[in-house]
């Protein structure tokens, strides 16, 4: 199964409003709802499993401010090998916040997603991605996320989280040591917050170079986790941004 989904957010037409949706595509099993405070993308069916392929294409023009929510976490089934792709455009001015509930590699998924995000100018991304290892006692299986950022046609983040038979070394201490869950949160794009390097129990800061900066975590169940990101991005100047309520 292939899937399609398109979203345009435009400069606000009233007050108070975060942007105006000029372009909306839903295919099942993905569709997009909209509240005041955000848009969501909701899974009318099971997915991924099998062989499902979904591509999500997201532009964000000059002055709009675009927040993407989920109302639950993504399961990733057993699978053949199944693909999510993410290509997102933020004009100069405009603002782009990607925050889903988790994603859950059960035992037997196979499960890539490739996530592109290209800023002009002054537009500015949040990116918070939390993955939890296996339901109960279960081992995770063929996980492959990555994320690129561009800044004017220039690379500025490249990031990517491989695990399962096929990723040497994930479980160990340069990676996630053990912990059965992982996550970060991204700002990148002018300007971007003032902050220092710096690590917690869990959890560091990474700057990176240009304007870009990374939280990471890792613990042994979600809830530590988000506590590890809570406490990382208070860290960044006007740390708001990272809320894991819906």
């Amino acid at each position: 199964m292939h899937a399609r989904a398109e979203l345009t957010a435009a400069a606000p037409s009233a007050p108070g409003c975060p942007c105006r949706l000029v372009r909306r595509l839903d295919t099942a099993p993905v569709a997009w709802r909209s509240t005041p405070d955000a848009v969501y993308l909701v899974g009318t069916a099971a997915t991924p499993v099998g062989d499902d392929s979904v591509d999500i294409d997201v532009a964000v023009e000059a002055a709009a401010a675009l927040r993407i929510r989920s109302t639950a976490a993504t399961v990733a089934w057993s699978a053949t090998g199944t693909t999510q792709r993410i290509t997102a455009a933020v004009a100069d001015g405009g603002m782009f916040d990607w925050r889903m509930q988790p994603l859950i590699a059960t035992a037997a998924c196979n499960h890539r997603q490739d996530a592109t995000v290209r800023l002009e100018g002054k537009g500015r991304v949040w990116w918070t991605e939390e993955v939890v290892l296996g339901r109960s006692n279960e081992a995770p299986g063929r996980l492959d996320l990555r994320l690129d950022v561009d800044l004017d046609g220039q690379a500025l983040v490249r990031h990517q989280l491989r695990i399962g038979p096929d990723a040497a070394g994930w479980a160990g201490p340069a990676v996630l040591g053990g912990h059965r869950a992982v996550g970060f949160v991204l700002h990148a794009g002018r300007p971007g917050p003032r902050v220092e390097p710096s690590v917690g129990e869990g959890w560091a800061i990474l700057t990176l170079d240009g304007p870009a900066v990374m939280a990471v975590a890792v613990a042994d169940d979600l809830p530590g986790l988000r506590r590890g990101l809570t406490e990382a991005s208070a860290e960044f100047d006007g740390a708001d941004h990272y809320d894991h309520d819906p």
